[in-house]
């Protein structure tokens, strides 16, 4: 069941994406997924899980321009 609850954050997070950059829900999957933001939500121990999805977005934005 979490697995679910995290799988529908993360596609709430890539919607956003999709729309804050202006780009294809597609092109925004793979840039989430090639993010450093994914390796820390991947982690089990992260607490970034836990943050609201906009902010979450917004930092992969960040981790892409620096």
């Amino acid at each position: 069941m979490l697995d679910v609850l995290i799988w529908n954050k993360y596609s709430r997070v890539i919607k956003l994406l999709s729309q804050q950059l202006g780009i294809s829900e597609e092109h925004a999957l793979g840039i989430f997924y090639r993010s450093r933001v994914y390796k820390v939500l991947s982690d089990k121990d992260s607490l970034l899980i836990t943050q609201p999805d906009r902010y979450i977005a917004e930092e992969v934005v960040l981790a892409m321009k620096g």
